[in-house]
């Protein structure tokens, strides 16, 4: 990635910002917070987001390759801003967006958390990709654990889901009629009644509702078409609203940019937010927001002439295994 020019430490970068909003009254003004600002004003605006080939991940093995994403986060809080330091503060309402997601990350996430719960049914989840087919094994509990594989199709619901058509089942490798006859009515009715993780069971349908799918952040958005391509479920977001295209000051081909709202970033406070995040590669930024300091601590910072942000971090890859989108 091509430096900044007029490099600092991130240490520095604080204190010059300090002296900054203590001298004028900047378009995006960044300040460290005090006792007055323990009362943070209600009925908060949203942040406006825009991100741009980034490998988000959600835990560690659970990865979302978006593409390009434009939307807002908007708090779960009225009265609390969206934090980075607390995913739980907010959620992310996509507006328009191409995410892409691997077999290896959504049996991660399958396992870690949409069925990760008491008395689940479904155990031991294995999704793998054949062509244009999605196969799912697992073991499914019914007084013994049974065996199962699961073969279907991808598509969009009118409601903006993910609906998972199941064509061919079978149990201990013996071909079932359906869903119904797999689970039986009992479990399909508790794994319907834990639909807050995201899945539910409807005919011979998994439908998978993002608002719930996934592990704060929750996303928001209707999914419009989904597809298989190269070995990866694409999702395809359109709200209707189509905001306008955010221009951030630094060019790059991986960013994620934050404008307008009440952002909290480490023990700075926002106000009319304008920060940049990018990472150290050219193509693609490896980013995960809650261990986001190891990341930001060996980086550095950038005022723009605009007193926004911009904050070069090293991605994420360098502390982990290689990720798997």
């Amino acid at each position: 990635m091509t430096k900044l020019s007029g490099r600092t430490t991130w240490l520095a970068a604080l204190g010059a910002l300090t002296l900054l909003v203590s001298e004028s009254e900047p378009a995006a003004s960044v300040r460290k917070p005090d006792r007055a600002d323990a009362q943070v004003p209600r009925d908060l605006e949203p942040v406006d987001i825009q991100m741009k080939n980034v490998n988000f991940r959600l835990a560690k093995d659970i990865v979302l390759e978006v593409r390009a994403l434009r939307g807002q986060l908007r708090t779960t809080n009225p009265t609390v801003p969206v934090s980075f330091d607390d995913t739980t503060s907010f959620a992310v309402d996509i507006d328009s967006a191409e995410v892409a997601i691997s077999a290896a990350s959504l049996t991660a996430l399958m396992n870690s958390y949409v069925l990760a719960y008491s008395e689940a049914p479904i155990k031991k989840v294995k999704v793998t990709i054949r062509g244009d087919r999605i196969i799912q094994e697992g073991t499914v509990h019914k007084g013994v654990d049974l065996p199962f594989e699961i073969e279907g199709s991808v598509s969009a619901t009118s409601d903006g889901d993910i609906r998972l058509h199941s064509t061919k089942i079978k149990a201990a490798h013996v071909p079932v009629k359906g869903l119904l006859h797999l689970f039986g009515e009992d479990l399909s009715k508790l794994v319907n009644q834990n639909a807050g993780r995201g899945m539910k069971i409807a005919g011979d349908d998994i439908i998978l509702n993002l608002r719930a799918l996934t592990p704060p952040p929750h996303l928001a958005g209707r999914v419009t078409r989904v597809g298989i391509v190269d070995g990866k479920i694409i999702q395809v977001f359109d709200s209707g609203r189509h905001l306008p295209v955010l221009h951030p000051s630094f060019e790059s081909a991986a960013y994620i940019y934050d404008r307008g709202g009440t952002l909290r970033f480490g023990k700075l406070l926002m106000n009319d937010a304008d920060l940049e995040i990018v990472g150290d590669k050219p193509k693609v930024f490896d980013f995960f927001q809650r261990e986001y300091l190891k990341q930001l601590v060996p980086g550095y910072s950038k005022t723009t002439p605009s007193n926004g942000l911009v904050a070069p971090m090293l991605d994420y890859s360098h502390f982990s295994t290689p990720a798997r989108p």
